[in-house]
């Protein structure tokens, strides 16, 4: 019986530390909610850095009017990340219809990825060159070492900027 017992609760353990899969219907779309930018189901980032995000991007929207979305997940599966972003920035709406000027902001944990999905209003600004430009520079070292929070943070006070 012990057997069956470290049986069980080996599966138990391995299941519950499986990463969650995400699909486009099941992100949460925080901005409905409580008006946060940061979609972060699985709290990856630190409340202090959703904050301090939510205050930057709440700044450049009222300056700018530019609106973007910022979701971190552990996993969408199979997906491709780039039909799985343009899919989640139609469904979101994000940017303003007629300047279509929205950002989704795309952190897949187990895919090691960060995208960042323009609407046209803004490609003249954020060109695919700068959006590579900022990961590289100021997102992706963090990335490497754990470091969400500041890799975000530094990656969006640039785009701000």
């Amino acid at each position: 019986m012990s057997r069956i017992l470290k049986i069980l609760l080996l599966f138990l353990i391995s299941a519950a530390t499986e990463a969650q899969v995400f699909t486009v219907e099941t992100v949460p779309n925080t901005k409905l909610v409580n008006n946060s930018y940061v979609s972060d189901p699985t709290r990856i980032l630190n409340d202090t850095t959703v904050a301090r995000i939510n205050q930057i991007l709440g700044d450049l929207e009222n300056k700018a009017t530019a609106q973007i979305a910022v979701v971190m997940l552990p996993s969408i599966g199979e997906e491709d990340r780039v039909d799985f972003a343009q899919r989640l920035f139609e469904k979101w709406r994000i940017g303003q219809a007629e300047k279509d000027n929205g950002l989704l902001v795309l952190f897949i944990l187990d895919q090691r990825n960060i995208r960042f999905h323009t609407g046209v209003g803004l490609e003249s600004v954020l060109t695919d060159a700068r959006c590579k430009q900022i990961q590289q520079q100021f997102m992706v070292s963090s990335f490497k070492e754990g470091d969400y929070n500041s890799g975000m943070l530094r990656g969006l006070e640039k785009v701000s900027a």
